[in-house]
């Protein structure tokens, strides 16, 4: 139906302005021309030419076995030959586009400053308590594209399981008498509970479930821009077509809490309906429509978690690379790209204590994020003069976050927690909790409430974890941070950096804990190991320069027609390519289609299109046989 608006509109204003008639056939004669001057390179192969899925192996558990694939350390001498493509970072994204360009056979690199691959993705272990780090919960891992997707990128081997039917709970006021509202899964039952909840306001709820369904269908409108032809984009918008055929700029430029004002006056239902605003690091008054739309309908058909934990992901991205031909090594932390005279992208330099080491590729791709590949990694000269370098000033970074990791003696059956989140907010007012929070000094933050908790049970989400981890139990909490509370540690030692350092974050850490005890009584007295990460602690783990969660800030200026026109993977920097949280949005479904869409701009292919054709293959071979 919107579809057939645009449509409609796009002839009415031919209609009254017939000079459009002109300038589109003149148009489409350029557009003509330049097809036949320059047909372009040659198309890459398809790596959805075949259905990669294979029979599902057995879980592996051994460590030995995990750190065989997951940690393989850097040295010169595993350097593939012939190097088609280095991708600089091991997150989704970078993975993504490895494994399709590996299986498009081009020799590909993966190389990963940590000690183990996989970024956000990663798990690791202490005390014998396993924690994830970036990926709590994730939607549409049913039977969707996404999910299809996923399938074919790790060969079929990653399973996925529902979490509780009530997969986020939202909790407000005091924490020892919170008042508690259940997100259910199904679109359905998720706004039917909700009028449940708020009975008075079921008109406001109505209208908001249609504009949630509106705005995320617009938001084709934006992939549109990122896969375009730069000057055909150009085009598009100086003319105005683009808004003619295109609503997502609607959806851009207005922010939740001017959409959620529009519909009622009810602060709490407000709130309740902003509450997944942690999952993007905006808050309400400055998020985009179209960005928390896209997030409530990511979940309209509950939450799913890995079987085996996040790093199940990566372990099967990655044998999936190296049967293919390609390396993927860890410890190798890139210090620079090189450039040739002409400023393209030629090859990275990778620091080591024996001597730096360079690897040169004829395409190079960062998955470590916009701000470091033009700010630290590109020689200056050359990132000043691309479009991208002076838009990271105008977007900045997104916020950082502090962790608290908490071992819990007791297992699953003993504890009964629930498999779905937690978000608790100390009031009902989203933006002045959070914005009062932020904008204190670091002396008052260590006795100021903590306003914001998301609260996860890792333990009880995965059905493998008590095999793995039998009679023990682990609660993740997290809540929002400032990068200079911590920068004048960032230097220190890790595990080193002194008393000061400890007491600031214990102190918050603590109080996260006295939080989720109140909400989760059966917690209490069961504590058996803590330690709390900060922005510091996510800079030396993840590479973020400042501790930030979801690379460039989510807010407005990032939907820009400027910065989504820029923010492509296809850099003016030839040679270079990036993929991950800076191409299309933050979260790791978004991070899978950059890495694709970044492959296909490599390719020379549309890698949407030949995916969807394999998909309707599929489909069409695995459905019930009809019968006479």
């Amino acid at each position: 139906m919107a579809i057939i608006t645009a449509v409609e509109k796009f002839f009415d204003h031919i209609i009254a302005n017939p000079s459009w008639i002109f300038i589109g056939l003149a148009l489409y004669t350029g557009i003509y021309l330049l097809t036949r001057l320059f047909s372009g390179p040659r198309p890459g192969r398809n790596p959805f030419a075949v259905d990669h899925r294979k029979p599902k192996e057995k879980l592996v558990v051994d460590p030995q076995a995990r750190d065989a694939v997951l940690k393989q350390r850097f040295k010169p001498a595993k350097i593939p030959e012939d190097l088609d493509v280095i991708v600089i970072g091991s997150g989704a994204g970078g993975l993504t586009a490895a494994v399709l360009l590996a299986r498009a056979g081009k020799k590909t690199l993966v190389l990963e400053q940590h000690d183990q691959a996989g970024g956000c993705c990663h798990t690791f272990v202490e005390k014998g308590y396993e924690f994830d780090t970036g990926i709590h919960y994730i939607g549409d891992m049913n039977n969707t594209r996404s999910r299809n997707l996923l399938d074919q990128l790790t060969g079929g081997q990653l399973d996925w399981t529902p979490m509780d039917d009530q997969f986020d709970e939202v909790a407000i006021g005091n924490p020892e008498k919170a008042q508690r509202y259940g997100m259910k899964s199904g679109r359905k039952q998720y706004f039917d509970n909700l009028v449940n909840f708020f009975p008075e306001e079921e008109t406001a709820i109505k209208k908001y479930e249609e504009l949630i369904s509106v705005a995320d269908k617009a938001f084709n409108g934006i992939i549109i821009l990122k896969v375009l032809p730069r000057w055909l984009v150009t085009i598009l918008l100086k003319t105005g077509v683009y808004r003619l055929l295109f609503s997502c700029f609607k959806y851009t430029e207005v922010t939740l809490q001017e959409t959620l004002d529009g519909l009622t006056d009810n602060q709490d239902l407000k709130t309740v309906l902003s509450y997944i605003c942690g999952d993007y690091g905006v808050f309400p008054n400055e998020v985009p429509f179209i960005l928390h739309a896209l997030l409530i309908r990511h979940y309209w058909n509950g939450a799913f978690y890995p079987i085996g934990g996040p790093s199940e992901i990566a372990f099967h991205m990655i044998n999936v690379i190296e049967r293919n031909g390609g390396r993927v090594l860890v410890q190798a932390p890139v210090t620079s790209i090189l450039c040739d005279n002409k400023g393209t992208a030629i090859g990275v330099r990778v620091s080591r204590s024996s001597g730096d080491v360079d690897i040169h590729a004829k395409k190079i791709v960062s998955d470590a994020g916009a701000i470091n590949t033009f700010k630290r990694l590109l020689p200056q000269d050359v990132a000043k003069k691309s479009c991208i370098y002076p838009l990271l000033d105008k977007v900045g970074p997104s916020v950082s976050f502090l962790t608290t990791f908490v071992g819990v003696d007791g297992s699953q059956a003993d504890l009964k927690l629930p498999s779905g989140n937690t978000w608790y907010y100390s009031q009902n007012n989203i933006n002045a909790a959070m914005g009062d929070y932020l904008r204190l000094p670091l002396e008052d933050v260590t006795s100021a409430p903590v306003p914001l908790c998301y609260i996860s049970f890792p333990s009880a989400k995965d059905p493998t974890f008590a095999d793995r981890h039998p009679g023990k139990s682990s609660v993740l909490i997290i809540t929002l941070a400032r990068w200079d509370w911590f920068e004048s540690w960032e230097n220190g030692r890790l595990r080193h950096r002194g008393e000061d350092y400890e007491n600031v974050k214990d102190s918050i850490g603590e109080q996260m804990w006295r939080i989720c005890c109140h909400l989760f009584p059966q917690l209490d007295g069961k504590k058996a190991y803590m330690e709390v990460g900060t922005p510091v602690s996510n800079k030396y783990y993840l590479g973020c320069p400042q501790g930030e969660m979801y690379g460039l800030d989510q807010g407005k200026s990032r939907f820009t027609p400027e910065a989504i026109t820029k923010l492509r993977p296809d850099t003016d920097i030839p040679g270079l390519y990036m993929t991950g949280q800076d191409v299309l949005l933050c979260g790791f479904t978004s991070v899978l289609y950059a890495g694709l869409i970044c492959a296909s701009q490599i390719l020379h292919r549309n890698l949407l299109t030949d995916f969807g054709k394999q998909r309707d293959t599929i489909r069409k071979e695995e459905a019930p046989k009809k019968t006479e």
